[in-house]
């Protein structure tokens, strides 16, 4: 029977991790746990147990827990983004990394929409003025606008960025993106968008969405260049990672306006602390970095997982590798 080894923080709910297990059942597997601070001793111990080991959420190991797991045919990650896994050390050690395929690439995009539309209605704001009853001093909706008409920027155009573009189809909006790599014009016809450049996106765009992998090309992407191109007063979503941002531009772009307001999911310190300067600004809305935390994507990481771990069991050529590892070759 193969064992399993499930690798989680410890802040990590039980009901979470009850889930994970039920995925898992003691007729096919042996599962094994551990937590992300548990010593290297421990570490290397159950690592050279695991045929497979399943990373919720993926984080950091050092390069000696790695070369530990010499039976470990598959490293599978339950998230889409891999900047905080040890790639290069699980690489070195011949082990395939995979990420979930985009398993909660619709529950991310659903999640950019809707801080589109929370920005753009001043949601926060209005929900506290309704519950108060301190309907005085309102500005009858002056301060907000519609997606309709609007121009949305999507930088970065893979699973999410094109699931985003699907979602906002019926907002009448135009619809431009950048990306490194141009999409099939199949795909552009079919999702209605147009492949601009980066700059042409940032001066032409009322909401840009940014939807990367963070890595040394895409950090701080958005620096004080990219705001000083931006059309004054648009609207900037981020549920990817903060570090796409160079933060003292960003609250600067806010200050004088060139931003309006952002709708974030992510920051560099998690949690943040109460008086991180982003929360100054009342035109933010923020969420503790949830866009693909629902018991429906949740279902679909395990789904597809489970399917990748099946197949690297099988000595099959595993799925959404990232390390371009696809089997590895197990010497018995």
């Amino acid at each position: 029977m193969p064992t399993i080894l499930y690798v989680y923080e410890e802040r990590i709910l039980e009901a979470l991790r009850a889930l994970v297990f039920s995925h898992f059942p003691s007729r096919e597997f042996s599962v094994e746990q551990m937590t992300y601070a548990a010593p290297l001793s421990e570490q290397k111990e159950k690592l050279s147990r695991a045929d497979a080991v399943f990373f919720a959420p993926g984080r950091f190991l050092s390069d000696e827990a790695m070369h530990a797991a010499s039976r470990c045919r598959l490293m599978q990650l339950w998230s889409s983004g891999f900047d905080k896994f040890n790639v290069h050390g699980a690489t070195a050690a011949g082990i395939p990394v995979a990420t979930n395929g985009g398993a909660n690439a619709s529950s991310v995009a659903e999640h950019a929409v809707l801080l589109m539309l929370a920005v753009s209605r001043r949601l926060p704001e209005m929900d506290i003025k309704a519950r108060s009853g301190q309907w005085g001093g309102s500005s009858y909706g002056l301060e907000m606008q519609m997606l309709e008409k609007k121009r949305l920027g999507i930088v970065g155009f893979g699973n999410i960025g094109q699931k985003v573009a699907e979602k906002v189809a019926g907002f009448g909006m135009e619809i431009c993106y950048y990306d490194t790599r141009r999409a099939a014009l199949e795909e552009e016809k079919r999702l209605n968008v147009r492949s601009i450049s980066f700059d042409e996106l940032l001066r032409a765009s009322d909401i840009i969405t940014l939807h990367l992998h963070l890595n040394e090309t895409t950090k701080r992407l958005i620096d004080a260049r990219a705001f000083s191109l931006m059309k004054k007063g648009a609207i900037l979503i981020n549920a990817a990672r903060a570090e796409l941002v160079d933060k003292d531009a960003f609250c600067k772009a806010l200050k004088t306006g060139i931003v309006r307001g952002a709708g974030l999911d992510v920051f560099a310190e998690e949690p943040p602390r109460s008086d991180d300067a982003l929360f100054s600004f009342p035109t933010v809305v923020a969420t503790p970095h949830i866009a693909g935390s629902n018991r429906d994507a949740y279902e679909e990481v395990m789904k597809r997982s489970l399917q990748n771990i099946k197949r690297a069991l099988k000595g099959e050529d595993i799925l959404w590798s990232v390390n371009g590892l696809i089997r590895r070759k197990l010497i018995v």
